[in-house]
């Protein structure tokens, strides 16, 4: 099961592309050879802040307690990529699915204004 992500653009964005299944073997006299067991990157991260009123706020707590806390997929709008050059969206791969890697953090600025801030794992589902 998917759940939506609310469409709404983030203050700031940090993206971390994850690591591939490497293992490295390291013998007595310091020769080494790293295997390579995938193809497919997998654990990205992207950590989004937002500054919202307590409408958006209300809409970002929905898809963490409709995802179940990471246990359903996310399906991410594009506005979470505004602001993105093509290049580098091109740089998220299409194939990881992306889930609530924690709760998210909510920050009252001052009445009816809160930072919230986000962060998604993007996990290689079998």
């Amino acid at each position: 099961m998917s759940v939506s992500f609310p469409a709404l653009s983030p203050t700031r964005r940090t993206f971390t592309p994850g690591a591939y299944a490497t293992k490295k073997f390291n013998a007595v006299n310091g020769a080494s050879e790293t295997r390579l067991y995938g193809s497919k990157a997998f654990d990205a991260e992207l950590r989004l802040d937002f500054v919202t009123g307590d409408a958006d706020t209300t809409l970002l707590l929905e898809s963490w307690h409709n995802s179940k806390g990471g246990a359903y997929t996310l399906t991410l709008p594009s506005e979470v990529f505004t602001g993105v050059s093509q290049n580098l969206k091109d740089q998220v791969p299409t194939y990881l699915n992306w889930r609530w890697a924690e709760m998210p953090s909510v920050e009252s600025l001052f009445p009816g204004r809160s930072r919230v801030q986000v962060r998604l794992v993007a996990t290689l589902d079998a």
